[in-house]
């Protein structure tokens, strides 16, 4: 099944909806509460898409994939690392990533983002697949020459909280096997990343399961789970695409900070389908 959240015109707000063929039909309330479709129908071209999350943290694990540890000539952890981004990061499919000024080196990371169904609390492995809600493309995008700065790891989160560094979508799918999954990340065309899920060191179950004995997930939180080898740079007038086998495409153009608030994308709703 995949559940969007677009823009209700009518109700000038965003809705929940599931796709069916090519139609949208809108939910009553959220997923979280059960999903129950109403005959409110839409094409799927004509609504405007959002990310399909609203979460109250975004929690991301770092250094997840073996390859990626390779890469950056890291030994492989023994426990997942995490940090923050905070929700004004997110943007959905077709929408404009910004090139903020105060950086040089504006970077990519492909990633499979998971959204949380239900609360968790110290949830053992073997529950977590049954807490979420569905799975979707992330990207987490970096200012990497800020993230270097001073030779330590002290701006990492700095480096990654500007407004729009973190596109998900372009929907979620339920109902998918988190564990072996292509992902495929191009920009302009140009494929830049090829991986899969397979190659993480710590699998979806074994992440969330870490993280909610920290602290507690909500219904909505939002977890990258790290990205694969292949990380490297985007420019403005870049078009930045990652798709993932199972769910589809995530599609986001490259703007100037300056410019972002009038940039049109251009992203097709076939694009959309994946």
């Amino acid at each position: 099944m995949k559940l969007v959240r677009f823009w209700e015109p009518a109700a000038n707000e965003p809705v929940w909806g599931v796709v069916e063929g090519d139609g949208v039909y809108q939910l009553v309330g959220n997923p979280y509460d059960g999903i129950r479709a109403t005959r409110a129908g839409h094409p799927l071209s004509s609504v405007r898409l959002l990310a399909p999350c609203a979460p109250s943290k975004i929690v991301c694990g770092g250094l997840n994939y073996v390859g990626h540890a390779r890469e950056a000539n890291l030994p492989i952890p023994k426990v997942s690392a995490c940090f923050f981004k905070p929700p004004t990061t997110i943007v959905g499919h077709g929408e404009a990533i910004e090139y903020p000024p105060q950086t040089k080196r504006l970077e990519y990371e492909a990633e499979l983002a998971v959204v949380v169904k239900r609360k968790m609390r110290n949830t053992p492995p073997e529950e977590v697949l049954d807490c979420v809600l569905g799975y979707t493309c992330g990207n987490d995008v970096t200012a990497r020459d800020i993230q270097v700065e001073g030779g330590n790891l002290l701006n990492l989160s700095v480096s990654k909280s500007f407004d729009t560094f973190n596109p998900v979508g372009p929907w979620l799918v339920t109902d998918l096997d988190p564990h072996s999954l292509n992902m495929t990340l191009s920009v302009s065309g140009q494929v830049r990343q090829k991986s899969s899920t397979s190659d993480m060191i710590f699998p979806v179950e074994v992440m969330l399961s870490y993280f909610s004995s920290i602290m507690t997930l909500l219904p909505g939180d939002l977890i990258m789970t790290g990205t694969p080898e292949g990380i490297g740079q985007m420019q403005v007038g870049d078009v930045c695409e990652l798709t993932i086998d199972g769910i589809g495409t995530l599609s986001n153009p490259i703007v100037a900070a300056s410019s972002a608030q009038t940039a049109t994308p251009t992203v097709s709703v076939a694009r959309r389908a994946g």
